[in-house]
């Protein structure tokens, strides 16, 4: 019987699909361990942990947070078992050393959020909404306190190019609230609304909590519970202007990261979105983000490969500038210091690494008969081939596996209408690459075909 040839490759750097997709769609179902790379799948690397190892950290998320900055690095640990307390640290540049700040007890200042930072270079501003921390200059020494005449108590802030931003008024200021934002003078932390407007605040014009500002070029990115705001200086007179984004809130305070030119937030629809300054772009991806639902959220963002993890601390999601996977590691935070790239926490789950693709039929509805897969992947990380198959695109039943042999091939007598293809391994190395599946098969049912059939070789004209 003669026997025809699918190749399955451009899935393999769309990743896992953004959307429902249809039959003989160029994505991938699952996708477990790996990272969508330049036209090819590559494994995810692992990130360790730098710190001393005599360190006690508690795992409470989503904390640690470890904020990098010009010149501090900041580090701040939840423990709500023992002492119940944030534990704020300094950590040096090399991770070797790293001095104890303050403790930010509850019984004493409350419960506060994650902490947010205005950095101004020898000038650093911290504030969890219950505390404010700050290095005085003229003292040489951290300060802090929870009232001042000049500075709401804000639960988010950063620095837009010596100005600064925040929002989520804690504190009794002027007629503000949770749902405002605030702005200090230029060069100056003095929030005290003046008759220029060159410091004031101004409610979010969604009506919504505010959970997060971060800086996206010359502008702030204000992110609350009801909608995205762009936040920009206006010239003349000096104050800010405000337009307006998008009505789909963020999740919770810590589901947005990026740098000065994207951001990535997850929205309170839990759809992924990148923000950049063209606008707000709806990724998708809704079907994996709802999956991290009774946690709260965290991105972070690693610069180096302009990844974001987006996760909780048992699933976690890889977005990188090809596609969607899911790893094995459930950082909280991951930074990049002296050209290296680092995550706490740092464990990687025992669950063994998977590729499915999506549905395919070949183009044709009547029964086929797998009777090769083949693959490019290295033979050194025991791969092993199976097939999910259905014969009513209703009920799926999964194959047995089979190994992969030295050249990359495994026959797999499977028979269905429709299959997702799988890889299985039980174990993968940082150089483990990937950049096609090629399935062979025979046609086992002719009574709906008519006349000469050429089914396509490879996925992609299908759709």
């Amino acid at each position: 019987m003669r026997e025809f040839e699918l190749m399955i490759d451009k899935s393999l750097t769309n990743g896992l699909a953004p959307e429902p997709m249809p039959t003989n769609a160029e994505f991938l179902y699952q996708c477990l361990g790996f990272r969508c790379g330049k036209g090819r799948l590559e494994s995810h690397v692992t990130l360790t942990n730098p710190l001393p190892v005599g360190l006690t950290l508690y795992y409470n998320w989503p904390f640690p947070q470890m904020i990098t900055n010009e010149r501090y690095n900041i580090l701040v640990v939840r423990d709500s078992l023992i002492q119940h307390w944030d534990s704020v640290y300094l950590v040096s540049a090399d991770h070797s050393t790293v001095t104890h700040i303050f403790n930010i007890d509850e019984l004493t200042f409350g419960v506060g959020t994650m902490l947010e930072i205005a950095d101004f270079g020898e000038y650093i501003f911290m504030t969890n909404g219950v505390l404010m921390l700050v290095w005085n200059v003229a003292l040489g020494a951290w300060t802090n306190f929870t009232s001042s005449a000049s500075i709401p108590m804000m639960k988010t802030v950063c620095n837009l190019k010596g100005q600064a931003v925040g929002g989520g008024v804690i504190s009794a200021w002027y007629d503000c609230d949770e749902t405002f934002y605030t702005w200090s003078n230029i060069g100056s932390m003095d929030f005290t609304p003046d008759k220029g407007n060159e410091s004031g605040y101004r409610r979010c014009p969604y009506g919504g909590e505010i959970q997060n500002v971060r800086r996206l070029g010359n502008a702030v990115i204000g992110y609350s519970s009801k909608g995205i705001t762009l936040i920009q200086p206006v010239p003349d007179p000096a104050t800010i202007g405000f337009k307006e984004l998008s009505n789909i809130g963020i999740i919770n305070q810590g589901a947005v990261n990026g740098s000065l030119t994207n951001h990535l937030y997850v929205g309170e629809d839990y759809i992924l979105r990148l923000v950049t300054a063209e606008g707000v772009k709806e990724l998708g991806y809704q079907y994996y983000i709802q999956q991290l639902v009774g946690e709260d959220i965290i991105v972070s963002y690693d610069p180096s490969k302009q990844d974001f993890y987006i996760g909780n601390s048992t699933k976690t999601f890889l977005f990188s500038p090809s596609g969607l996977t899911e790893v094995l590691q459930h950082p909280s935070t991951v930074w990049r210091s002296n050209k290296v790239s680092y995550m706490l926490p740092e464990s990687v789950d025992s669950s063994l690494p998977i590729i499915t693709t999506e549905p395919f039929d070949m183009g044709y509805a009547g029964q086929k008969t797998l009777a090769v897969i083949e693959s490019d992947i290295t033979v050194t990380d025991s791969p092993e081939a199976g097939a999910d198959y259905t014969n009513n695109n209703q009920v799926w039943t999964t194959s047995s596996y089979k190994p992969l042999n030295s050249q990359g091939v495994v026959t797999a007598p499977i028979s269905g209408n429709a299959f997702k293809i799988n890889l299985r391994f039980a174990e993968i190395y940082n150089n483990t690459r990937i950049s096609y599946i090629k399935v062979r098969y025979k046609m086992t049912d002719l009574r709906g075909m008519r006349g000469v059939y050429a089914p396509p070789t490879s996925l992609r004209g299908q759709r």
